[in-house]
């Protein structure tokens, strides 16, 4: 029986230790020393992250997995704190209606810090392999001035001194705006020229701790898949569309990122939402970051600034300087003509191309993360515009449009589930 077991999930284990285990009653012990060990057990620990709480029997079937196997596996997890046993439910397709043992994942197992690097501020975070937040911080930096990796590792150390977690932390995961590729691992892959000189090689080498670095949107969609997942809501197909200071949007397909491989799959930035519209930084006309963006909204606001004596930003600030996007929303609510118009346009531009993607993209939800929607207005506009979504063959939408609360710390966050996903589920 043991040896079709093996036969059937391809298994190598040490024949010492596993019979030392039977007779000897030690708890379970299994080497996972080949890719495949590796990638059972990854997906069998992944499959109980994503579903919140699930049965053995059904991680095989979901899996494919034997179910002897996933006893087997299960029984590790369980033997390291991984996971734990929470419940039970009638299983209604047993004839016999037996119970099925749920599991889910324990917390407390390990401790991960999570940084992202954005052009307003570095963000930290300690959570544990659930999310539990155990503490944050955000660090200023000179906004006038390139950004330095030095200032990064000083931050980045000091947090994790102060968190007095150092000698248990088991992974760093950053979020950096742009891409990351072995190829330059010293780059941060981006167009935006703050980063040009921006060394992530340099980072790595000063920390003995597992580093990892990921975009921060595909950071912040780990997150919502880990972390965020409740019992009985299937996470494992949705949009993620952040709109910070640039405009992106993760799509995870089945628990991947769907073209993870293509930098240029995401970058909804630069998608064309008015053909003869505004030139944008990458060449073309009519970028949804042209209208939509925080940093293309701060630029027209502060040019209405100096343009407009009837402007309400008269009254909110100063100088231009003070100019940010919380701001422009206090004067669109305030009634300011043009910024009225300016918001109007970004949301309609925004709800143009989501509609546009549920055109190609099959996914149950689109999460929207961005301090555009910090305000109900916003949100009700683009709600609004979403419910023009052609209504084709008379079948109703089946996506669910959920609005992320706006949060510094997102970014962090997800790089800490990052950290998680590459240190606990990769199959690498």
């Amino acid at each position: 029986m043991y040896f079709s077991i093996f036969l059937n999930d391809q298994f190598h284990f040490s024949c010492y230790n596993f019979v030392e285990s039977i007779f000897t009653r030690r708890k379970p012990y299994i080497m996972k020393t080949t890719k495949k060990q590796q990638l059972l057990y990854s997906t069998i620990l992944h499959k109980i992250y994503t579903k919140h709480t699930i049965s053995r029997i059904d991680i095989a079937r979901d899996t494919g997995i034997t179910p002897a196997t996933v006893s087997l596996l299960t029984a590790e997890m369980l033997s390291d704190d991984l996971i734990r046993e929470v419940g039970e439910e009638i299983d209604l397709q047993d004839k016999v209606g037996r119970k099925k043992i749920l599991l889910s994942v324990a917390p407390s197992h390990s401790y991960y810090v999570g940084a992202e690097i954005s052009e307003k501020f570095f963000s930290f975070v300690l959570t544990d392999n659930t999310g539990i937040l155990l503490q944050k911080e955000t660090v200023s930096h000179d906004k006038n001035s390139p950004v330095d990796a030095d200032f990064f590792v000083k931050s980045l150390a000091g947090f994790l001194e102060q968190t007095g977690y150092s000698d248990q932390v088991r992974g760093i995961g950053v979020a950096i705006p742009g891409h990351y590729t072995k190829d330059a691992p010293e780059k941060i892959l981006t167009n935006n020229a703050s980063w040009k000189n921006f060394n992530l090689r340099k980072i790595a080498e000063c920390f003995d701790i597992p580093l990892y670095f990921s975009n921060n949107v595909h950071c912040m969609t780990r997150a919502e898949s880990l972390f965020y997942t409740k019992p009985d809501v299937d996470n494992s197909n949705f949009l993620f569309f952040h709109i910070g200071r640039g405009i992106h949007c993760t799509h995870l397909y089945h628990d991947t990122l769907y073209g993870s491989q293509n930098l240029k799959i995401g970058e909804i930035g630069h998608m064309t939402v008015h053909p003869d519209g505004e030139l944008c930084e990458c060449g073309k006309h009519g970028c949804l970051q042209t209208y939509a963006s925080e940093t293309w909204l701060i630029k027209k606001a502060r040019l209405l600034y100096h343009s407009s004596p009837d402007t309400y930003l008269h009254q909110l600030v100063n100088d231009e300087h003070e100019i940010t996007l919380p701001v422009i929303l206090n004067a669109y609510e305030l009634g300011d003509t043009i910024l009225v118009k300016l918001i109007t346009l970004a949301v309609k531009s925004i709800a143009t191309t989501i509609t546009n993607l549920n055109m190609i993209i099959d996914c149950k939800r689109v999460f929207i993360h961005g301090e555009l929607f910090n305000i109900s207005s916003t949100v009700a506009l683009l709600k609004k515009q979403l419910d023009f979504e052609p209504n084709l063959f008379m079948l109703p939408s089946k996506q669910e449009l959920i609005i992320k609360p706006y949060s510094p710390y997102t970014g962090a966050i997800g790089a800490a589930a990052f950290a998680v996903y590459r240190t606990l589920l990769s199959k690498e």
